[in-house]
């Protein structure tokens, strides 16, 4: 039986997706370097991609920093998206098509002006998946589905197969009314105000107005997490600065990683290439992926939450707890130098 687009369409639900879509040559056209279809497989003529959600029942635990499970759950249902990505091009392989898995995280550029560094994806399934109907771009430059928010990792294959494409979404199925809650619970002001269009298959597609990847990434795998007004942290319990440039960004992480890495990560890790030594790398923030959701009014409950789960400190075995910032200053004061190195400076 030869893969029609139907089934093309079905196999990704089959393995634990919930929504699929199928972007092609002819539908990318005129969109941004990274939906370059060929940069992946050149001659490909299709891409299936597909959205892995979240289990929404553990985002707010996580946000008022009372469980921190969603961070291992993250990273366990990005490793499904991924190993459907694999599963599926060697399906395609096997009956004798080209077709190459679309990592959906820590798959970088090495031809950027500064190598992986600069975390350009090889192709974007973000961009792919707003061509295909999967869902809409938000102000933070995630891409939105009413089923799930922002909460779901997408994954993808490339491949030269002749699928036929899914309609996008018209703008209007955009729940996103720039209320900046992303914005505000960002702890790196990695998100902007104003409008950014890009377009894509001939239609301008609202797209997210953020500062550099290197400025996200920073507070998102760990290395720090207070925020600025000193009431509030992610799960980080690292102290160290931001900066209010792009350009420090670029180099700040390399200049805490190695402390960071000596802390204990209870749990399940993700493995970073930018993170050299032990590779090891917990999702402690995602607050803008996971505060945002269809319905306003839980949006504003969510980052409520997380501004009102205090800070978090971590113990000498790894583990991780919120208290207040009074009390997290007086539990690094009384830290040994050689430990209290670990997350501040």
């Amino acid at each position: 039986m030869a893969i029609t687009t139907e089934l093309a369409l079905s196999m990704p639900k089959g393995l634990g997706a919930s929504l699929s879509g199928i972007a092609t040559r002819k539908s990318l056209e005129g969109a941004p370097p990274t939906a370059d279809l060929d940069y992946v497989l050149p001659g490909a003529e299709s891409a299936i991609v597909f959205a892995v959600p979240f289990d929404q029942g553990l985002i707010e635990p996580f946000l008022s920093k009372g469980d921190f499970s969603l961070s291992g759950h993250k990273i366990e249902r990005t490793t499904l998206a991924f190993g459907i990505s694999f599963e599926l091009s060697t399906v395609l392989t096997s009956l004798g098509h080209r077709a190459v898995p679309v990592a959906p995280n820590f798959a970088f550029r090495k031809d950027a002006p500064n190598g992986i560094y600069d975390r350009v994806p090889p192709i974007s399934l973000k961009l792919l998946a707003a061509a295909c109907g999967i869902g809409s771009i938000g102000q933070s430059g995630l891409l939105l589905t009413k089923q799930h928010g922002a909460a779901f990792s997408l994954g993808g294959v490339v491949t030269d197969m002749e699928l036929e494409p899914t309609a996008p979404l018209p703008e209007s199925e955009n729940y996103c009314d720039r209320c900046l809650l992303c914005k505000k619970s960002c702890i790196a002001d990695f998100i902007l105000p104003g409008e950014r269009t890009v377009t894509i298959g001939g239609r301008e597609v609202r797209a997210g107005n953020c500062r550099p990847a290197a400025r996200c990434a920073y507070p998102c795998g760990g290395i720090t997490g207070l925020d600025r007004s000193g009431e509030w942290s992610t799960w980080s319990p690292g102290r160290f600065p931001l900066p209010e440039e792009d350009e420090e960004y670029r180099t700040i992480s390399k200049r805490y990683v190695e402390r960071y890495l000596q802390r204990r990560r209870v749990g399940p890790v993700s493995y970073n290439p930018l993170l050299a030594g032990t590779y090891e790398m917990q999702y402690t923030c995602s607050n803008c992926q996971f505060v945002c959701h269809p319905d306003k009014a839980v949006r504003k409950r969510r980052h409520a939450l997380l501004v009102g789960g205090g800070v978090v400190v971590e113990d000498e075995g790894g583990g991780k707890r919120a208290v207040s910032p009074e009390e997290a200053e007086e539990l690094l004061s009384g830290m040994p130098e050689e430990r209290r190195r670990l997350f501040t400076d």
